[in-house]
């Protein structure tokens, strides 16, 4: 059906992620009816600090995994080697993450909202210690995610249509999520070792240690882009009330909505493509860069638009009125999608394809910053709203150093003949007929 992987992998993983927020979507107007704002602020609050955990877990793996693996693809023996330090460098982490757990249990705030909820989302996270992820992407080989999926969301769907009845049953959304995303890991790994003749392989522990410091600078910026994405819910919960981040929170969770469907899939599919081309040259990397950066740029800028119009229409049919205040603050970041994938793209792409790992570093890092303190000032005074223009300006602060370092290193990713419409259509043309 495809004649490139790019855009083989880009369906695969479109279909991948369109199963796990399709099926919510179609559960969250009964959800939202029935345990409330209140019950949706406890779900989403635990799940944004447990998403911490997931991110020490998951490390950078994905990425340098992915690229590690896939440049040799072809000697059995080392892909096997990686795949097992991979795998029980994130059973060390996971210890770790215990660890870290049990005393958030005693000190952490957020905790004392739900410790039920909160052990459920922290027992999920064995499914990020198996994900195989970085296999299937590393073989490109991600058509049986789409499948399962599919499958794991109608199952998850039923379940919680028969199970949440009261206000009382919201703990049920998670357990079902955990229940299935760790058995599916699980499965899918154990399918990876048989299809690909993976072995797993005794590891030193300073093997494993090492890896771990040396992906360092791209893990800790992968935390630094989550702490900010999260932190913002965590911040507000101090200054507002669990109803009021409920708003909030709807609407974050609709852009993540957006953001899983139609960012997650591209950037994914278009990181080792891009690998491959800067491994040419960088020459060679650099084209293929500024052939891609219109077509990202005018397809979400027309996601962006959409999002901004149809909020009121969003909000209504998704969560009913009820979430009413919800509207406005999804409209302040509804331009996010266009944020995120210009900063994505000058980052992850360009930034780390040039081995500027500890240059991607500190923007991320000095921007993380910036936007802790902007966030405690604007949450604190203007609330919701504030929490909300954070994310948008600490996102154009990302891209417009990403732009700034990137003149300075002499290196140019904007050709405007390249805006051009019929160009762009070339250039997807020419793009989809590389075979690798």
């Amino acid at each position: 059906m495809f004649k490139n992987k790019v855009f083989e992998n880009i369906f695969s993983l479109g279909i991948s992620q369109i199963a796990n927020v399709a099926f919510p979507l179609i559960t969250m107007p009964y959800v939202s009816r029935i345990i409330g704002p209140e019950g949706y602020g406890i779900l989403n609050y635990s799940t944004a600090f447990i998403g911490y955990f997931t991110m020490f877990i998951l490390y950078s793996f994905d990425l340098s995994g992915t690229k590690i693996i896939s440049r040799n693809i072809e000697d059995k023996e080392f892909v096997s080697n990686a795949f097992s330090e991979i795998l029980y460098s994130r059973c060390i982490l996971y210890i770790i993450a215990c660890f870290l757990f049990v005393i958030s249990l005693f000190f952490g705030k957020v905790f004392h909202k739900d410790y039920l909820v909160s052990i459920i989302l922290f027992l999920g996270l064995l499914s990020s210690v198996f994900s195989p992820q970085f296999i299937y992407q590393s073989f490109q080989d991600l058509k049986l995610f789409s499948k399962i999926n599919v499958i794991r969301g109608f199952i998850n769907m039923i379940l919680i249509f028969l199970f949440v009845r009261t206000k009382q049953d919201y703990f049920y959304i998670p357990l079902f999520a955990t229940i299935f995303n760790v058995v599916i890991n699980i499965g899918l790994l154990m399918h990876a070792k048989r299809k690909f003749s993976l072995r797993l392989t005794k590891q030193p522990l300073n093997k494993l240690f090492n890896l771990i410091f040396t992906d360092r600078f791209i893990f800790i910026s992968n935390v630094l882009g989550a702490f900010r994405a999260t932190t913002n819910t965590i911040i507000l919960g101090f200054f507002v009330t669990t109803k009021e981040i409920g708003y909030f929170t709807t609407s974050i969770n609709f852009l993540f909505v957006v953001v899983n469907v139609l960012f997650i899939p591209i950037s994914t599919a278009i990181y080792p493509f891009i690998s491959n081309a800067f491994s040419k040259s960088a020459e060679t990397g650099n084209d293929i860069v500024k052939k891609i950066v219109p077509i990202i740029t005018y397809f979400y800028f027309i996601t962006s638009f959409c999002l901004l119009i149809f909020s009121p229409l969003i909000i209504a049919l998704v969560f009913g009125n009820k979430f009413d205040k919800s509207v406005e603050i999804l409209q302040i970041i509804s331009f996010a999608p266009l944020t995120i994938g210009l900063s994505n793209l000058l980052g992850v792409q360009v930034l780390l394809n040039y081995h500027f790992d500890k240059l991607y570093f500190r923007i991320n890092l000095y921007t993380t910053l910036v936007g802790l303190l902007l966030n405690l000032y604007l949450s604190k005074k203007f609330g919701y709203y504030g929490a909300a223009w954070n994310i948008i300006i600490v996102d154009i602060m990302i891209i417009s150093l990403y732009f700034i370092f990137l003149r300075k290193l002499k290196i140019n990713i904007i050709n405007w003949k390249y805006f051009n419409p019929k160009v762009i259509k070339t250039n997807l043309l020419s793009i989809a007929s590389l075979k690798k």
